[in-house]
């Protein structure tokens, strides 16, 4: 049984790939065995582009090349709950999250 309780949709994680998972697979590895055993579905994002294959990490792999995380994952449709990255700032925001936030702003 899941350990993830009250999710409405899928509890998905985004791992970041250079200089995060790359900086100890092992480990990563076990923390992602870990979410999935959980429940969650847990994948890579990586800036780089689809030329630059990302071999060893254990499953989905999305390519932004160059493009904001938050909003490629966004036109593709793929919500995610959690990123782990060292570089925060090529996340970005999420498109509908941004726009939420515009009208709270409007609001007051």
């Amino acid at each position: 049984m899941s350990e993830i309780r009250g999710a409405v949709r899928p509890f998905c994680v985004a791992i970041d790939y250079d200089d995060t998972f790359s900086t100890c697979p092992e480990t990563w590895g076990k923390v992602i065995e870990v979410l999935r055993q959980a429940g969650a579905r847990v994948f890579c994002v990586t800036f780089r582009r689809p030329d630059m294959v990302v071999t060893d990490f254990p499953g989905e792999v999305f390519y932004t090349a160059g493009r904001l995380k938050a909003d490629f994952m966004h036109d593709l449709k793929q919500d995610v709950h959690v990123w782990v990255d060292d570089r925060p700032e090529l996340i970005g925001e999420n498109p509908e999250r941004r726009r939420f936030r515009e009208i709270l702003n409007e609001a007051v």
